[in-house]
């Protein structure tokens, strides 16, 4: 998989629960599309094009993030500890926040690998 995938992956990954919400209010149809794009992704493969027909997301046109934070709101991050995907299959880091869990695959459910 090349990094541009691997970028992908890891905004779906972070995007997954907002996205999971979103569908859930859709049809089953949008929920059978949403978990092959689940599968694919837990399988390490590539993602976009799934992203592009099912979804109309395009992250070659500039995709963001389904949510957003304030500038400066939140609990802080632990900058000792850095977290990555458990399967190598996206780019995915995490920071958590601190003496907080290990954060979390998305995809998976896996508990992320520690990187530092």
């Amino acid at each position: 998989m090349d990094d541009a995938e691997r970028q992908v992956l890891a905004q779906f990954c972070l995007d997954l629960p907002n996205l999971r919400a979103e569908i859930a209010r859709l049809d089953e149809t949008k929920h059978g599309q949403l978990a092959r794009i689940e599968r694919a992704a837990a399988e390490g493969r590539p993602i976009s094009g799934l992203l592009k027909r099912y979804f109309d997301i395009d992250p070659a046109t500039g995709h963001r993030s389904l949510h957003h934070g304030l500038p400066g709101a939140g609990a802080g991050r632990a900058h000792e500890e850095l977290f990555g995907c458990p399967h190598g299959h996206c780019a995915r880091e995490e920071r958590p926040v601190p003496a907080g869990p290990v954060p979390r695959c998305q995809v998976t459910g896996s508990e992320m690998k520690r990187l530092s």
